[in-house]
């Protein structure tokens, strides 16, 4: 009988269990990690201004959520 692992220098992957499959989501987010900062490192002009769009935009949402609230509070009736 000859054994399988000879010149192999690697592991045999299980795809079978959990935490197989858990390894390769990992792996997977890291990757796609990479290329996010990759890009981000690529074009920072372009990623400066997604993020202050996005800060605004968050920003303006707050600020209509809080103005649409009732008003009709302990708290409010004070500062009236």
């Amino acid at each position: 009988m000859s054994d399988i692992k000879t010149g192999f220098t690697g592991e045999l992957e299980d795809k079978t269990t959990v935490a197989a499959n858990v390894k390769r989501a990992t792996a997977a987010v890291q990757r796609e990690a990479g290329a996010v900062v990759a890009t981000v490192q690529d074009h920072r002009t372009a990623t400066g201004s997604v993020l202050l769009l996005v800060g605004a935009a968050a920003f303006l949402a707050g600020y209509m959520l809080g103005a649409g609230q009732d008003r009709d509070t302990r708290h409010s009736r004070f500062w009236r």
